[in-house]
């Protein structure tokens, strides 16, 4: 699994910089909340992770396994 550290890059970083360096996701742009899944495994997991929005600036980064579909609160 990958460990948060390895995004710490990301931190302070604008939306359109994200999109170059991950490449496009299926995420809402004015959202304040992006997701990329990192990882899928055997039965529905994933590791996914959540990218958070301040004033268009990555402030906070959290990776998850997750089991069955995401939802969309957290």
């Amino acid at each position: 699994m990958k460990k948060k550290y390895e995004f710490d890059y990301l931190l302070n970083q604008d939306k359109a910089q994200v999109v170059k360096l991950l490449g496009q996701e299926f995420n809402f742009y004015p959202s304040n909340v992006w997701t990329y899944v990192l990882e899928t495994g055997s039965f529905w997991r994933k590791t996914v992770m959540f990218i958070f929005y301040e004033n268009e600036i990555v402030f906070k980064i959290e990776i998850k396994r997750m089991y069955g579909k995401l939802r969309s609160k957290l």
